[in-house]
Parts: C-alpha cells; sequence; structure tokens
C-alpha cells in the first residue's frame, strides 16, 4: 500500500543536512562527543563527554558516566532483585578499565553495527547513523525503502537470511557490535559463539517496555555507542514535549471515552492485552475503558470465547484484532463477529496503517521512535474531537 511520509527524527531534513556538513567540516569543534576529536594523548582528568544522557522512561538499561568511558547498564526486573549486565563503552585512544571481560568492553564510538531487530532501525534513522549500521536480520520484514536499498546495494549485510542467525556472515561483515533481542544472560549458542570470536553481543530488551516513551528511549542506547548523546537529547526533547501535549489534550476530557475489546480469538481462547501490558498502557493513556483494566498481566489475558463475545456485543470499539485487515476477514474467523457494536459501526482497527507486503510493519520500526504520533493517532480514534486534522499513520480502520 502507499506510505505517507513519516518524520524519523523531529529535526527538518535540511538541518539534519546541515549539521552533518559543518560536522565534517568543523572536525568535531561543536559535535557531541565527536568520533574525529584527537584522543590519541589520554588526560586522565579530561572528561571526554560533555554531553550526557539521562535515562528517564525505560527501566530495562540505565548508564553511569566515567571521565573516558561509560558503563552501560543490562537490566532485567525480578519481583525482588535486578539482575545487571555491564559494559565498559570505553572512548578510542583511552585505557580500558579494570574488571570487564574484552566481550565486555567496547571501543566507542562504534563504527559497525549489527541489528537483529526492525525496532533498532527507526533510532538509526532518528539518529542520521544508517551509514553505521551494517548488519540486518533479514530484509524481508523490513519497512524502510531506504535500509532495504542498502541491503540491495549491499552496503548492509542480511545475517539470517533463512531466518537464523548465520555466524559466518556476521564474522565476515566486521560488524564490531551485535545488537541482539533478549534479557540480560539470555543462553544462545550463536551469541555465544560470537562472543567466543571477539564480538560484542547487546541484547536489546525495548519490546518489554510497558510504556510508549519507555520502548522510545532505547534509542539513547545507541546513541552510547555512536556518541550521539547531544543529538538524541535534542531530538527526545521535542518527541517528549509533542506527547506530553497530546496527553494534556486528554486531560481536558472529564469522563472516560468509549469501550474497547482487545486481541482476537484463538481456537478456544480469547488473549487479550493484559491489565499491566503495553497494550492497555496505550489505551489508558487515550482514557478508554476496557473491561480488564483492573487485570494485572503484563502480557496477554487468557480467556474464554464466551467471556470476550459478551463485552464485544456491547463495546463501541474493537482494537487489533489479530492480523485481521480487513472485515472480510473477521467474519471469517467467526461469523458471530457481525453482531458485535463495533463491526455494525466500522470500528475496528488494526496496527497495519504502514506495512509491505513482504510481512514489514512500521508500526515496530519508525513507530518506536514516534510514540507521540501512535499517541495521536489512539487519541483520533477515541476522541476524533481532539484531533480533528489529524490523520492516521500507524493505525488503520478496517474496511
Amino acid at each position: 500500500m502507499k506510505k505517507q511520509n513519516v518524520k524519523i527524527s523531529c529535526r527538518k531534513a535540511g538541518i539534519a543536512l546541515l549539521w552533518s556538513l559543518a560536522l565534517t567540516i568543523l572536525v568535531g569543534c561543536s559535535s557531541s562527543n565527536s568520533a574525529s576529536e584527537d584522543t590519541s594523548t589520554f588526560d586522565p582528568n579530561r572528561n571526554y563527554f560533555p554531553d550526557r544522557v539521562s535515562i528517564d522512561h525505560a527501566i530495562g538499561f540505565d548508564v553511569v558516566y566515567h571521565n573516558h568511558w561509560k558503563e552501560l547498564q543490562l537490566l532485567r526486573h525480578y519481583n525482588d532483585f535486578v539482575d545487571t549486565v555491564s559494559f565498559a563503552l570505553v572512548q578510542r585512544g583511552t585505557p580500558n578499565p579494570d574488571g570487564f571481560e574484552a566481550t565486555r568492553t567496547i571501543q566507542i564510538p562504534v563504527e559497525k553495527v549489527g541489528s537483529l531487530s526492525t525496532t533498532h532501525l527507526g533510532m538509526f534513522q532518528m539518529l542520521d547513523a544508517l551509514d553505521h549500521l551494517k548488519g540486518v536480520e533479514t530484509a524481508s520484514y523490513i519497512s524502510s525503502d531506504e535500509v532495504r536499498a542498502l541491503v540491495n546495494q549491499q552496503k548492509i549485510t542480511e545475517l539470517a537470511p533463512a531466518g537464523t542467525l548465520n555466524t559466518e556472515l556476521v564474522l565476515a561483515s566486521e560488524i564490531e557490535v551485535l545488537m541482539g533481542v533478549g534479557y540480560p544472560n539470555s543462553q544462545n549458542d550463536s551469541y555465544q559463539e560470537l562472543e567466543n570470536a571477539g564480538i560484542p553481543v547487546l541484547l536489546n530488551a525495548d519490546w518489554q517496555e510497558l510504556d510508549l516513551l519507555g520502548r522510545a528511549e532505547w534509542v539513547k542506547m545507541i546513541a552510547l555507542l555512536l556518541n550521539r548523546e547531544k543529538e538524541v537529547n535534542e531530538a527526545f526533547a521535542e518527541i517528549e514535549q509533542e506527547y506530553n501535549e497530546v496527553l494534556q489534550l486528554v486531560e481536558q476530557k472529564e469522563t472516560e471515552g468509549p469501550m474497547t475489546i482487545t486481541g482476537m480469538v484463538q481456537g478456544d481462547a480469547w488473549f487479550v492485552s493484559g491489565g499491566k501490558s503495553f497494550g492497555y498502557h496505550v489505551l489508558k493513556t487515550a482514557k478508554v475503558q476496557y473491561p480488564w483494566s483492573d487485570d494485572t498481566s503484563t502480557g496477554s489475558l487468557k480467556l474464554d470465547f464466551e467471556t470476550v463475545y459478551e463485552y464485544g456485543l456491547k463495546s463501541d470499539y474493537w482494537m487489533v484484532p489479530g492480523s485481521a485487515k480487513t472485515l472480510e476477514e473477521i467474519l471469517q474467523r467467526d461469523s458471530r463477529f457481525k453482531d458485535f457494536k463495533s463491526y455494525q459501526d466500522k470500528n475496528i482497527y488494526n496496527i497495519y496503517g504502514r506495512y509491505t507486503e513482504g510481512g514489514g510493519n512500521d508500526y515496530y520500526e519508525s513507530g518506536i521512535v514516534n510514540p507521540h504520533i501512535i499517541l495521536k493517532d489512539v487519541v483520533r480514534i477515541f476522541h476524533p474531537e481532539l484531533l480533528p486534522d489529524h490523520e492516521l499513520v500507524y493505525y488503520a480502520r478496517l474496511k
């Protein structure tokens, strides 16, 4: 389908281009922790990172700054403790700190990065850093025309073209760091093989964040690798501002909005968004009534068909009904859905506003760094009077 233009970065393209040229000409005079700066003579008293980030929304990672290195902490939260895996991000030309294994020490700014998740791609684009992206999982599920073009031009290597990570391709691509998907300390034979070969593997858990800004803030982890703190701070501040402006609009509503159900039946069970899940967080932010708002599940909640069906008969909306893209597909699942109020009023929405026939879904790509646009979409759906001029980007109404 024809895709709309979406602002990956809050800065205008022209400004970004001028900024990039300025970096080249000035050789680091005004850049954020510039890569071109001469650090061959180490000064232990010097602050090599004048621009720094703080992690305000994400709970899956953090950073501690030192004069010439950064401690990147990947965090996994349990009920009563936090599991932490730390990496030393060391400014090139300065000594490595003590206490870190070779595969836990990364020279920055990193020149070549591999990524195994499409959620990272929008982050690289936001930072105008696709020239550092040298490997992706497979082009099949990529939404970005720009990234797929770089794959076709063999400037970016497919690291798992057959669906399984090919360690030989990773080694041949000469990437310095591989960004994988998983929890800290996750066991994976391919990851272990790469670490044995000297390639650090950073396990990104942005998908475990339970709110929009938390997921978006993982762009700061990539900024840490590239010494792009100044750039990411400016861009993220604009995102936060737009996001909060939409929240202020929603706060004008004195009562909750219409009721919605979520998910789709699978066999004898219906999986809906849990009351503490990311899916419900988005609805809650937009002041929507939800039958399972008091549930404590952080993922999907498994219910029997009849329970959800009763709510479906009276709910005004139906959000994210599985992979269904048309009303006809809804009835193919179960003809009884025609009795739903949401079906009769044609108020059923999915997250396929921007997708490719190969399976790419931009909701999980540029949408990660555009939480304000996702929020605008949801507010436009449930409270159209608040954003009458907004056209849906990531969500689409089933026809």
